[in-house]
């Protein structure tokens, strides 16, 4: 589209709303207050027009669409690359947009439509999500120390000696640091000194590898450095944390048909433990 035509199609929308849209200054256009309010509605209009589309293409036996979802690190390395190359076998038409986020990004882009499906641990409840189903997957938080670090040759380490060491971990709020602080608090301890505040994960394994931080992180996140043998897994039952992943879509709307297959192939997991065959929750409109 031409820019003119664009400025002509601005132009009759903002006539037939009776509001301008646009600020137009000498250095480019900004929206107005009527236009920030416009945006969300106009981007739920094209998301249903696509699922629409795509839609009418899977009546057809195209299988095309693009399967949105949204996952914490722990699960982008493990359960979802494993449902993804069986979807994508069976559907070789289909596209994965993938996004790896903590808990507080992942809810915030699922409401607002920027994903379809979001696996994460347990949540508050929510008025706008709501829970496919759990997933059959083992993660275990556990401290890490490096291979030299003189803690890595005892078996079953002193919380008090894992305490008295100094840190690396995310930034403060983070889910992580809170899991971490709310344990420590519970067994009766204060917080250790953080040396390092980093979100990036392979930070956290260089700087522990490397030197004599200690760090706390799921074990899909470390075992391929573990079983280089450049950090050690410490045994500090007090810090010994099992997470449950579910899956979560959101409460209004249709969930559009490539993300409905890839669910058939994520590992759920019914009231007796068993793969449930799966059937979609009814939804409002």
């Amino acid at each position: 589209m031409t820019q003119p035509t664009l400025s002509r199609l601005i132009q009759d929308m903002e006539v037939r709303l009776g509001l301008p849209l646009f600020d137009r200054l000498s250095k480019g256009m900004a929206l107005t207050a009527a236009g920030e309010g416009f945006v969300p509605h106009a981007r739920l209009l094209l998301f249903e027009m696509e699922q629409a589309v795509e839609t009418i293409d899977a009546l057809k036996g195209l299988r095309r669409g693009t399967v949105r979802i949204g996952a914490v690190a722990a699960v982008t390395r493990s359960i979802v690359p494993r449902a993804a190359a069986r979807l994508l076998k069976d559907s070789p038409a289909l596209r994965i947009d993938m996004m790896e986020a903590p808990d507080g990004d992942l809810i915030e882009a699922l409401t607002s439509r920027r994903i379809d499906l979001m696996i994460a641990a347990e949540i508050p409840a929510n008025d706008e999500i709501m829970p496919l189903g759990e997933c059959r997957f083992d993660d275990v938080y556990t401290v890490f120390c490096a291979a030299a670090h003189p803690l890595a040759r005892q078996s079953d380490v002193d919380l008090d000696k894992v305490l008295a060491e100094n840190w690396i971990m995310p930034k403060p709020g983070s889910t992580p640091r809170t899991l971490f602080e709310k344990m420590v608090r519970q067994a009766g301890r204060g917080l250790p000194i953080v040396a390092v505040e980093t979100g990036s994960v392979g930070a956290q394994l260089s700087f522990v590898a490397q030197g004599r931080l200690l760090g706390w992180l799921p074990h899909p996140l470390i075992q391929s450095d573990v079983a280089s043998g450049a950090v050690r897994l410490l045994t500090v039952s007090e810090l010994t944390l099992h997470r449950r992943f579910f899956v979560y879509r959101r409460r209004r709307g249709l969930l559009p048909d490539a993300a409905c297959r890839m669910l058939s192939f994520l590992p759920l997991v019914g009231a007796d433990g068993a793969s449930p065959p799966f059937a979609l929750p009814p939804a409002r409109s």
